[in-house]
Order: structure tokens, then sequence, then C-alpha cells
């Protein structure tokens, strides 16, 4: 007798997974990632990547009995086969967007794909998609209640994964050597594949626990993104520091820039007073400054695409966002 699905159950598990893509998309406070790249890789996780790995972990498995038993072929299907088909499968979405990424850079002189909240941005975005398809799949063969408790952890599983990938990715333009910008996110890769089969072979052996373990991980993330948050921080404050001597940003804006509260108290300010067109454009040259400070840290770091072009550029761009005012600060 086949399970009943539950439209609104369905929906709502679908709208959980989005709302966390746009959470973990507004955590990256100072570079956030255009939806045009974001949501293509929820997408690809949703569809493409389930579909190679349903496909992939069906003829691991089938092959795996010929040898084994079929609870021997299982296990070897879940703790190896699974961890490597899964993560292969959602780690080309990432290599592709990379890809697309670095040709956009070649072209406007950006870096769109950068950083370790890049790469937890498009890894996690990826992995609940795939996640929330995943889960649908198991409401199929097991009923509502496992969909249920499955959702409640919200596919964080499968979002620290990927992310491992992610940051591989996101730390090329970071790295000075060719043969670490080639080893990163094959580290990434590996250590995604083991981190996945460290979680399947714990709930296979202990359940429900697993979940204790899960939280350990999502701690230790959390600790990541707050670290590299601070690292940003101290970039922009660092890189800005001589525009100001240059006149491309105030003082008062050098003030309020590194801070994403202070930046956001700000523009609310302008926003309750009516002062909607000096929001807009405050928005758009503060944005540009920020562009600019990571762009003058990556030509320090590393042989990333030559960034003096996009400096230039990107103080034109603070300059024309002012209009008549000089400065867009309090």
């Amino acid at each position: 007798m086949g399970v009943e699905l539950s439209a609104p159950l369905l929906g709502a598990g679908i709208l959980q997974a989005i709302v966390y893509v746009l959470f973990i998309r507004a955590v990256d406070l100072y570079e956030r990632e255009s939806l045009l790249y974001v949501l293509p890789v929820f997408v690809w996780g949703f569809t493409v990547a389930v579909a190679i790995a349903f496909v992939g972990n069906t003829l691991f498995a089938y092959t795996v009995s010929t040898i084994y038993t079929e609870q021997a072929a299982g296990f070897v299907t879940a703790v190896v086969g699974a961890p490597v088909i899964e993560e292969c499968a959602k780690g080309l979405a990432l290599l592709i967007m990379f890809g697309v990424a670095y040709l956009v850079s070649r072209r406007r002189g950006s870096v769109e794909f950068s950083g370790v909240m890049d790469g937890i941005v498009y890894g996690s975005a990826v992995g609940f998609g795939f996640a929330i398809a995943e889960d649908i799949l198991y409401y199929v063969q097991a009923g509502p209640e496992t969909f249920i408790v499955r959702r409640v952890f919200g596919g964080f599983a499968h979002a620290a994964f990927t992310s491992l990938i992610g940051i591989g990715f996101g730390l090329i333009p970071w790295v000075r050597y060719r043969s670490l910008k080639v080893l990163l996110p094959l580290v990434g890769l590996a250590g995604a594949i083991l981190l996945h089969a460290f979680f399947n072979l714990t709930a296979t052996l202990l359940g429900p626990l697993v979940y204790i373990a899960l939280f350990g991980i999502t701690l230790v993330y959390i600790l990541l993104i707050v670290v590299w948050l601070a690292i940003e921080r101290r970039i922009i404050r660092g890189e800005l520091r001589e525009e100001v001597d240059k006149g491309t940003i105030s003082a008062e804006e050098y003030e309020i820039l590194p801070t994403y509260f202070r930046r956001t108290a700000y523009y609310l300010r302008l926003i309750f007073s009516g002062r909607l067109v000096t929001w807009w454009r405050a928005r758009k040259a503060h944005a540009a400054a920020i562009d600019l400070a990571f762009a003058k840290r990556l030509s320090h770091n590393s042989h990333a695409a030559p960034q003096e072009v996009r400096e230039q550029w990107l103080r034109q761009k603070i300059e024309a966002s002012r209009g008549p005012s000089a400065s867009l600060a309090p």
C-alpha cells in the first residue's frame, strides 16, 4: 500500500529548505552572493545531484549485493558508496559554479566565488536542495513521520558535508601556488566524503544519537563562520584605511563600513527619515567600497586575476554613486 503524500507537508518542507538557503546567504554580512548564483546551485542539489546519487547508489548496491549479503551490501553502500557518489554529485555543482564565476571574473575583473563564507553559502545551498529531495524519497518509502523528523534537522548534515568542498573552491583565489589551487578542492571533497561516511556509520550503529554528533558539527561551523566574518571585518578596516587619505571614502564612512550593524542602523535611519535616494546611493557606494577592500587584499595575497583595473573601477563606482553628496555617512 503506497504512502499518501500531503501537499501542505511537502510544501512546508520545501519552503523550510528555501528559508534556510536565504538565511545562510544572509549570514554573509559583507559580500552577499547573488541569488542568480545561489538558487541554481540549490536547484541542482534538488534535481540533478539527487538523480545522479539515486542511479549511482542503486548500481553500487546491486554490484555489492552480488558479492555480499543484502544486509552487508546496505551497510557498505551507506558507509562507502553513498558518501563518495553523493558528494561528487553535489560537488559537481560547485565545480560548475566556480567555473562560471571564473569566466565572469575574466570578463568583469571581479572575483565572484572567493573565501570561506562563499564556500559555505554555495555548499549549504546545494546541500539543502539535496536534503529536501532525499527527505521526500524517505517520505514515499517510510511515511510522514520520518519526513517530519528529518525536516526538523533541516538537512544540516548535507549542508555541512558539501560546505567543505565549497570552502576548498572558495580558498583558491586566496592562495599563491597553482598546486594548492588544485589541491584545495580535492582536500575539501575528501573531507566531505570522510565526514559523510562518519555520519552514516554513526547513524547505522547508533541510530538517532547521530544527531548529537551533528549538533557538534554545526557548532564547529558556527565558530568557523564567526571567525571568518571577523577576518573579513579586519580586512575591510585594514584595506580601506588608506582610502580615507585618498578621498575615496570619508572618515565617517570608514568608521561604519567594517561594522555591519552600524551600517544597517544608518540605512534604517535613512529609510525612516524618508531619504530613500540617499539610502540607495549609500548602499551602492558602500558595497563597492567593501568590494574594493577585498580586491586589494586579493592583490596582496595571491595570483588571482589582476585587481588593479578593478580597484580603479570600484573607486570610480564609489564616486559615481555619491551623486551631488561628498559623503554618504552620518
